[in-house]
């Protein structure tokens, strides 16, 4: 029985995605012939290029400062390791509203270009992130052997650091592509044509559900091709050495003017994507005064820490449940269905919400019609569309994928032996996981639980389209104060957002910190 647990978990996180494929081939050929004809090359366009220069952007910024904080030791080197995570803590929708609010008092620019500077920012740890994670692994004899060749330390890390490293790096640069295609805060902020804000102005302005599906579509497929291309160069970051390095040789002291250029370097993209932009927040509140602080405010408040922590708990449990049936249903042949969930976390929030509602539509539509036909009554309002369960949904698919990964690197390291002790004594699966596996996987469900709940106050456009009506979380009500252009009155729900987003940085820090004694 349980042998098909699987396949009915998979069905029902997959579902509302398969029904985009009905939505698909709906006749909407006026919509897509308009659409083709005016708007939707420039969507794929901006999408692209966006992507692509944020891409690239991010790498320019992350790998020189991953490589100085791994290969050299300067003044300020510890702090600078975890600092340079911070940005993960501002949305890159939110860091636009910041320095908008602010924008008189600096330069005017291209609102592409903008775009393209405050996604870096924010998105650049991604990469930070991979870079240094590979550099740390990289044998110190690679570059004792090119010094005996006579080549500098800039050929040196030409010719062999970032030739080892590129899979790494590349699959980091993927990651930073894949949050950049499904933006639509910032997009929409700067009223860049993107297929994101096509969805919905697709939607909303033109009427058609089956012409934003279709728009929505074509993101999804940029999404799954990207998830594939970063699976295939992480499988190639793996490769071997006759020693591991260790830091205490493999580090060099700057000296002289190199060690304050070092510590500029690393201070330069702290400052402008977090310091600066807290500094900002605080002024905008100090102005308003406590005003900002009413009886609103806290309910919004206390409303995104009750979905997101209801959200992370449901989350991390079906996490667990597909990593303890994939651990006991190892040699099964669906085994490979567990790994499909993994997909949710890279398509865009808006395709998401737009597959849940659709299906969730067709669910309604089939339970009216069955209660009609059998007890001859109507329902009068929608019983699934619309509801918290459909939002709580939508964050079930997109946001497990962290638990399941999280759960799945963790129990790898437990031994078999456990679960067959625990078969010896006639426990169930369902014994098994909760009172052998969940106890010591607690710090791994602990880590995830901080990180999807920080995910979900973030979450914007899912968030937006399915919620009931006038419910609203910290990330719609900032959305629409800087949509209505009150930016600073839009300062209290960033800090609150903001605030929230520096906590998984510190105990991931932490985390990392107590592995390494």
């Amino acid at each position: 029985m349980t042998k098909f647990i699987p396949i009915l978990l998979f069905i029902i996180i997959i579902f509302p995605l398969l029904s985009l494929f009905y939505y698909l081939f709906l006749p909407a050929q006026e919509i897509w012939a308009h659409l083709r004809s005016t708007v939707l090359n420039i969507y794929i366009f901006n999408t692209l290029f966006l992507s692509l220069s944020v891409m690239l952007c991010s790498a320019f910024i992350a790998v020189p400062l991953a490589w100085l904080t791994t290969k050299y030791h300067f003044p300020g080197k510890n702090i600078f390791e975890w600092a340079l995570f911070l940005p993960f803590a501002i949305p890159s929708y939110l860091l636009a509203y910041i320095y908008y609010s602010v924008k008189d008092n600096f330069i005017t620019i291209n609102s592409y270009l903008a775009a393209i500077i405050i996604m870096s920012l924010s998105l650049y740890p991604y990469v930070f992130l991979f870079s240094k994670q590979v550099f740390k692994e990289i044998s110190p004899t690679l570059i004792y052997a090119s010094k005996t060749l006579n080549q500098s330390e800039l050929k040196t890390f030409w010719k062999v650091i970032l030739p080892l490293s590129r899979p790494a790096i590349f699959s980091g640069m993927l990651l930073v592509c894949m949050e950049t295609i499904g933006d639509f805060g910032t997009v929409d902020f700067f009223s860049i044509d993107t297929l994101a804000t096509g969805i919905f102005r697709t939607w909303f302005g033109l009427g058609s559900i089956t012409g934003a599906i279709q728009i929505s579509f074509i993101l999804f497929t940029f999404s799954i091709a990207l998830v594939v291309m970063e699976s295939f160069f992480r499988k190639k970051m793996v490769f071997y050495q006759k020693q591991i390095p260790h830091n205490s040789y493999f580090e060099k002291n700057l000296n002289g003017v190199y060690k304050y250029l070092a510590f500029i370097l690393c201070l330069v993209p702290i400052l402008i994507s977090f310091i600066l932009p807290l500094i900002i927040l605080f002024m905008n509140l100090y102005q308003l005064g406590m005003n900002s602080f009413n009886k609103e405010f806290f309910e919004i408040a206390f409303r995104s820490f009750k979905i997101s922590s209801i959200g992370a708990v449901l989350c991390i449990f079906i996490g667990m449940v597909f990593s303890v049936l994939k651990r006991i249903h190892s040699k099964n042949k669906f085994v490979n269905l567990y790994e499909m969930i993994c997909f949710g976390y890279a398509i865009p929030g808006a395709i998401i919400a737009i597959s849940v509602l659709t299906s969730f539509k067709i669910l309604d539509n089939l339970i009216e019609s069955t209660t009609i036909f059998l007890f001859h009554f109507e329902f009068k309002e929608l019983i699934l569309s619309g509801t918290v369960f459909a939002v709580l949904y939508a964050y079930s698919i997109r946001f497990t994928s962290i638990s399941f990964q999280s759960a799945n690197a963790s129990m790898n390291k437990i031994s078999p032996s456990i679960e067959w002790a625990s078969k010896t004594l006639g426990k169930s699966i369902f014994e098994t996981g909760f009172k052998i596996y969940f106890p010591l996987l607690k710090n791994s469900f602990f880590i995830s639980f901080i990180i999807i709940f920080v995910d979900i106050i973030k979450e914007l456009p899912a968030t937006m389209v399915l919620r009931p009506f006038n419910y609203e979380t910290m990330s719609i009500k900032t959305y629409n104060l800087a949509s209505d252009e009150r930016l600073k009155e839009a300062s209290a729900g960033a800090l609150f957002i903001i605030l929230l987003g520096i906590i998984p940085v510190i105990l991931i820090y932490f985390y990392n910190q107590k592995k390494k004694l």
